[in-house]
This record gives structure tokens, C-alpha cells and sequence, in this order.
């Protein structure tokens, strides 16, 4: 009897304990449920603000590219009389080629950089007075006479261009000032024919040197101011400026021209095209 009465008990105790066990996951389950709604509408509202404070405002940037072309006249007189804008003799302009890459930083502010490559080669037998002699072999020569001479500029500048009427709907809007800042890397080779006489003797004697070649090569500051106007026609765009540029040259004896000119100080009028991305 006692061993039938156990048994009820304990089967009765375990049946107790399964339903108790399976009340508790029923309302854990229940609670846990509402936790985790709770948590993702909570998290969804905040991902909602956070994703709404994080989306960054539409800011106006450009980017383009392009090339132009520029006429070069050097405001000084011992550069302009060896290298002029126009060489009358061959017919020939002194002018640069300008690379530029830019993007708009600002509404009324462009910022660019841009690479140039100034060459420029006569055969004009032209006659340089020095200065100082050029002592060669021993003898004081007053005079040079290149047979050749040839030039090559490097100019890196980086160009801020500033449009105070961006606001105006006429041609007014496409008007800029700007400046620009930078290096030139300045090279130039001659070849000689040096003399003691203000004429060439051409039969030879003690006032000629033999031919000599050799070049000069110099590491030189930009300082650039400019104005003009540029406008675009959607992807592609065009225009022109007025320039000033501002190079201090490293004077020396040497018998060159960028040798003996205290500066390489020129006005280029550019022409310009190029195209937005």
C-alpha cells in the first residue's frame, strides 16, 4: 500500500514539475518576445534619426581637365631681345602649352594645378654684349655670337580662382581674379662663338674662340596673378585670361641670357579649353 501511495506521489511531483517547467518558458518566451520587439522598434526609431542626422548636405563640386595655350612676352629686356614674342626672322611665337587638372571647391572658388612646357630654339646668329668678359684659354672674349640658342621651362603652379559675380544670370558671372603660387625648373643651351670684336671675322684670327656648346639650368620660384573670363557649355567649357608671373632669376657671369637677366618676369595671354567631369 505504502509502496502504491509513493508512487502516486512521485508521479504526481513529476508531472507538477513538467508543467511548472513548461509555465516558466512559456513566459519567458512571452517576455523575451516583447523584449526583443521592444528592442528592434527602438532600434529602428533610432537608426531612423541616426540615419537622418548622417545623411551630409549636397555640396556644389566640380572636377575638370583640360590644356591651353599661351603667348609669352618677358618684360625684360635682355630675355625679350634674345626670345620676343614674335621672331620676325622665322616667323615663330614664344608660347607655352598648359596642362591643368581643378575642382570646384566652393560655389565662387575653383582650386587647379597646373604643369606648362615653355620651348623655344633660334638660329638668329644674334650678338650678346657681356657685361663681364668670358675668359677662355686665357683670353677675355666681350662678345658672343650664338650660332643656336635654345630654351626650355618647366613651370608647376597651383591656381585659386575666385568669381565675386557668380551670382549674376549675364556674361559678368564668367569673370574670375585669381593667383597662383608654385616652381619653374629653367634650362637653356647655346652654342658659342665667342669674339673680342663687336663684328664677326669669318676668315679667322686671335678675336674668335672656337665653337664651344654648353647650357645652364636653375631651380626658380612662381608668383602668379591673373584675370579673365571662362565659361562652360555643360561637359565642355572654354575661355581666356591675362597673367602676370612674377620669377626671380639667380644672376651670375655665365654668358646666358637667364644668367645675366635678374628676372623671368612675363605677361602671357592664355587661351583655354576643358571639360567637366
Amino acid at each position: 500500500m505504502k509502496k502504491h501511495i509513493l508512487s502516486s506521489l512521485i508521479c504526481l511531483f513529476f508531472i507538477s514539475s513538467v508543467f511548472a517547467q513548461s509555465i516558466s518558458d512559456l513566459k519567458l518566451k512571452d517576455g523575451s518576445d516583447r523584449i526583443s520587439n521592444y528592442t528592434f522598434n527602438n532600434n529602428i526609431n533610432n537608426n531612423s534619426v541616426s540615419i537622418k542626422d548622417q545623411i551630409p548636405k549636397r555640396k556644389t563640386v566640380g572636377i575638370y581637365f583640360g590644356a591651353g595655350y599661351s603667348f609669352v612676352i618677358f618684360l625684360n629686356n635682355t630675355m625679350n631681345t634674345g626670345y620676343p614674342v614674335l621672331d620676325t626672322r622665322s616667323g615663330d611665337f614664344l608660347s607655352e602649352i598648359n596642362l591643368f587638372f581643378g575642382l570646384s571647391i566652393a560655389k565662387a572658388v575653383t582650386l587647379e594645378f597646373e604643369p606648362s612646357i615653355l620651348f623655344t630654339r633660334n638660329n638668329r646668329n644674334d650678338i650678346i654684349n657681356l657685361t663681364t668678359p668670358y675668359n677662355l684659354y686665357g683670353i677675355n672674349y666681350n662678345y658672343d655670337f650664338p650660332s643656336s640658342q635654345s630654351m626650355l621651362a618647366f613651370p608647376l603652379v597651383v591656381n585659386a580662382r575666385f568669381f565675386p559675380l557668380y551670382k549674376s544670370k549675364g556674361f559678368m558671372r564668367l569673370f574670375f581674379v585669381g593667383a597662383g603660387a608654385g616652381a619653374v625648373w629653367i634650362r637653356e643651351e647655346y652654342d658659342h662663338l665667342f669674339s673680342t670684336q663687336p663684328n664677326l671675322n669669318y676668315y679667322g684670327n686671335d678675336t674668335l674662340s672656337p665653337p664651344i656648346t654648353s647650357s645652364t639650368s636653375q631651380w626658380e620660384p612662381v608668383i602668379r596673378i591673373m584675370t579673365g573670363f571662362t565659361g562652360t557649355g555643360g561637359m565642355f567649357g572654354y575661355g581666356g585670361e591675362l597673367r602676370f608671373n612674377y620669377i626671380p632669376l639667380k644672376s651670375n657671369n655665365d654668358p646666358f641670357r637667364t644668367r645675366m637677366s635678374k628676372n623671368f618676369n612675363s605677361i602671357d595671354l592664355a587661351i583655354r579649353i576643358y571639360f567637366s567631369l
